[in-house]
């Protein structure tokens, strides 16, 4: 079976424009810097490490729903059964170094769709990340501070051999490694206040095939056997937060997001030994969405920051709404 490499997207066209934005500032740090308080944006991580020794515990909870589906071109359809999720993530960081951040990320799902639904809440694939600060950011934020992380997928949930479970699938069974460059520059306002933008540009090439057997999460029938091949991912999203006071910022992200071609070949064997071929190739699919947020800080210890993901275009994937909310606690 042959299969024709997917275009990649042009993402890559932007990081002049990011390089350019987080540029080093010629602007003297001779300002006195008033009280500032962040919690982050929803979605763009933050490229600072953690302190030495220090421990940042970000709890999230989401909430996605869908009920359209972008098609080839672009244009949204009714699904015949709304799907919905819960998700709850913990995103665990230690510093290691003044430079090296070590990261944890543990979550699980609740799923329904068509009166099916997980049997309860599952937990997801963990992943481990490590973070290397390259620059570090000036006193008052005008020399960017940029750093590079390595982020590896661990097979932790189930993905195949569901039985008749399938939403019980909350695993991959990918080994996926992702790749990504962070930067975050303030620009002050007239008024005195900051605003801080941050971005972050990620690849994660296409990763060993999957081995399944059975009902997977891939969407295979009782007595499949064969491989499920993922397609590369590509992210790029902006954040921008604006300190109003020292408790409250005004968050935002934009986003876009796109799934490389895939594709499933395998056997499926019937009880009387017989067996058919199946084949079934996925097309790419991208998403772009904003993620509007509002950020109280309760002192440079605690925030909260509560929003919602939508999206507003894509092609062969959901349309969704997503509300999530955000507390961050350091240590």
């Amino acid at each position: 079976m042959q299969h024709t490499k997917a275009q990649q997207p042009g993402f890559a066209r932007y990081l002049p424009l990011l390089l350019l934005a987080f540029a080093p500032a010629a602007l003297a740090e001779d300002r006195i810097l008033p009280e500032i308080n962040y919690t982050g944006t929803l979605v763009t991580s933050n490229p600072n490490t953690v302190g030495k020794g220090a421990l940042i515990l970000t709890p999230n909870l989401i909430y996605l729903y869908a009920n359209e589906r972008y098609n080839r071109s672009g244009e949204t359809r009714k699904l015949a059964h709304p799907y919905s999720q819960w998700q709850v993530l913990l995103p665990i960081a230690y510093g290691i170094t003044p430079r090296l951040t070590g990261k944890l990320n543990l979550g699980a799902t609740h799923t329904s769709e068509n009166g099916k639904h997980t049997t309860a809440m599952r937990a997801t694939d963990a992943s481990v990340r490590l973070q290397y600060l390259l620059q570090a950011p000036s006193r008052d934020g005008t020399r960017a501070a940029i750093s590079f992380f390595v982020q590896h997928n661990l097979l932790t949930a189930p993905y195949d051999s569901l039985r008749d479970h399938a939403f019980d699938g909350m695993g991959s069974g990918a080994r996926r490694t992702t790749l990504s460059l962070l930067a975050q520059r303030t620009f002050w306002m007239p008024n005195d206040r900051p605003l801080r933008i941050r971005g972050q540009l990620s690849w994660s090439p296409r990763p060993p095939a999957v081995r399944l057997r059975d009902i997977s999460v891939y969407n295979t029938p009782r007595g499949f056997r064969g491989r499920y091949h993922p397609g590369a991912q590509f992210n790029l999203s902006v954040g921008a937060e604006y300190s109003i006071d020292p408790r409250w910022v005004l968050a935002m992200d934009v986003s876009a997001n796109r799934q490389g071609r895939a594709w499933l070949d395998g056997k499926v064997r019937r009880k009387d030994g017989r067996h058919w071929a199946m084949q079934r190739t996925d097309d790419y699919s991208s998403v772009f969405s904003v993620t509007p947020g509002i950020e109280y800080n309760f002192n440079s210890q605690y925030g909260l920051i509560v929003g919602a993901q939508v999206s507003f275009a894509g092609h062969n994937t959901r349309a969704f709404v997503s509300p999530r909310a955000a507390f961050n606690m350091a240590y």
